[in-house]
Formats: C-alpha cells, sequence, structure tokens
C-alpha cells in the first residue's frame, strides 16, 4: 500500500509518501524513514529510495520518505537549504512516523543516502533512546570540510565552477555559514545503537574514508560493507542488490523478522518487482 502524504511546516509543506504492508488493517509495523541526499529527492538515482521502499513493504516493514524543502516536490527554494534546517525537518518527519496509528513506535529505524546519511546520523545522536537502528549508505561527513576543499580546489584552478553552482542549483550562502558551524560527528557520537554503513570503493564523491570515521565512532555497534567498484548511488545491478540484501538483512535482524535473503536471483531480491 502506498499513499502519498504531505506535512506542515512553519516554512512550507513536505511532500512524501507512505509505504505500508499491503495487510495493514490494524496490526503496527516496524518503520524506516528514508532521508535523501543532497541536491536529491524523495526517489533518487535509479529509483532506488522507492524500490526500496517497496521491498521493505513485501517483507512486512512500513516506511516514509520525503523530499525536504526546496527539493523535489516541496515547498521552499534550494538556496534557503541549510543543513540544520533539514536536521529539523528530519526530526519533524520522524514525530509524524512515529505517531502513525500503524507504526510500533519502538521499532524506528533511520536511513540517509549521502548528505541525508549524515543527517540520519546526527539526528540519531540526538535522538538515540527512540531509535533501534541506522542505516548510512555512502553517508557524507562534515560537511565544513566540504566546503573547504571546494574552495581549495576553485582556488587552485582545479575546477572552474561557481562554489554555489551545484548540478544547475543554487546553493545559497546561508547554507555556507551554517556548515562551518555544524559538527556532525560531535552530533552523531552520542548515538548509543547499531549501525550499518555500507559504501562503494568507487565512490568518488564522498570518499570511502568518510564510512571509516563513522565506524571507528561507533566502534563494535557497526558493520562496515564495502560494495566493490560501486559509485556513490550504486548504480549496477549488483551493486544495488548487494545493498538492498545487506540493509534489509540488517534491518530485519533489529526488528526480529526471519527469513533473511541470501541472494537476489529471483527477481528484484525475490519480491518481484
Amino acid at each position: 500500500m502506498e499513499r502519498y502524504v504531505e506535512l506542515k511546516t512553519g516554512k512550507g509543506t513536505l511532500r512524501g509518501m507512505l509505504h505500508l504492508p499491503d495487510n495493514a488493517e490494524g496490526d503496527k509495523y516496524p518503520g524506516v524513514i528514508l532521508y535523501h541526499g543532497f541536491s536529491g529527492d524523495r526517489m533518487e538515482p535509479g529509483f532506488m529510495f522507492v524500490r526500496f521502499s517497496r521491498l521493505l513493504a513485501d517483507h512486512g516493514i512500513a516506511s516514509v520518505r520525503f523530499d525536504f524543502l526546496g527539493s523535489g516536490e516541496s515547498d521552499g527554494s534550494f538556496t534557503d537549504m541549510t543543513f540544520s534546517n533539514e536536521v529539523k525537518q528530519a526530526s519533524l518527519i520522524m514525530d509524524y512516523f512515529k505517531n502513525l496509528d500503524v507504526i510500533d513506535e519502538h521499532n524506528i529505524i533511520l536511513l540517509g543516502l549521502s548528505m541525508g546519511g549524515a543527517l540520519a546520523g546526527y539526528l540519531a545522536g540526538i535522538r538515540s533512546s527512540e531509535l533501534s537502528g541506522l542505516v548510512l549508505w555512502a553517508p557524507a561527513g562534515e560537511m565544513r570540510l566540504f566546503i573547504e576543499k571546494r574552495e581549495e580546489k576553485i582556488e587552485s584552478g582545479e575546477i572552474t565552477d561557481d562554489i554555489m553552482d551545484i548540478s544547475g542549483l543554487r546553493l545559497g550562502e546561508t547554507f555556507i555559514e551554517d556548515a562551518r558551524q555544524v559538527n556532525v560527528f560531535e552530533k552523531t557520537a552520542a548515538y548509543t545503537g547499531k549501525a550499518l554503513i555500507v559504501h562503494g570503493t568507487g565512490d568518488t564523491v564522498v570518499p570511502v574514508a568518510v564510512s571509516k570515521g563513522y565506524l571507528q565512532l561507533f566502534g563494535d555497534r557497526a558493520d562496515l560493507v564495502l560494495v566493490d567498484e560501486a559509485d556513490h548511488t550504486f548504480q549496477g545491478i549488483p551493486w544495488i542488490e548487494q545493498l538492498f540484501i545487506e540493509s534489509l538483512n540488517f534491518i530485519k535482524r533489529l526488528v526480529g523478522t526471519s527469513s533473511l535473503l541470501a541472494n537476489a536471483s529471483n527477481g528484484e531480491l525475490n519480491n518481484g518487482l
């Protein structure tokens, strides 16, 4: 069951999709909240968020995915987007989701891709006691380092791009100012639960070293899975299959669901998508 949903905020409306198991009638289900990345949306490349949400529903797990303000179909302008504002929106989304009648509020997992991973980790540090787990896909790290490295490349002539031009979207000065003040790892370190980190070794956007930093942060409470040669968003069939299998199995272990997947030989992860 898939349902279009809206969430009102003080700065505009967030638009998203709620996914529930088809037999969702009076039962409460464990749930996953998916946070998209920098300049992304609630679908993400290759419809990976759509596909994973449907996969979760087929295995009895609910999920929700929203466009942040200034992205996708939500209100607002990308120019006004900041990391701190998206953390606030991510927290509102968590409140909305855990208060739904069909959701087991004691069985919530956060999942984020790229900057969405940094957001998920940051929020997990703030609301650790309310979460069952954390899944990070090629997570970004300290956003201020991203800004600093981009500035260095422009100054050296390595790149000639306008620092404010992000794939045709204009970044605002407020994002840069905010990013210099945010310490992602310091806040994320307060998370005390289990985590799964998945990163492609061919990622040229966020280096694998960032995920290794998260692994050091979480210690033996986390597992790091490296997908050989995969790019930043796992856009290859073997890569996306490994990402989905590892993530689904981790989530099912946390929520106590049986029948872990061993391979993806029969349809997309044996779910007929």
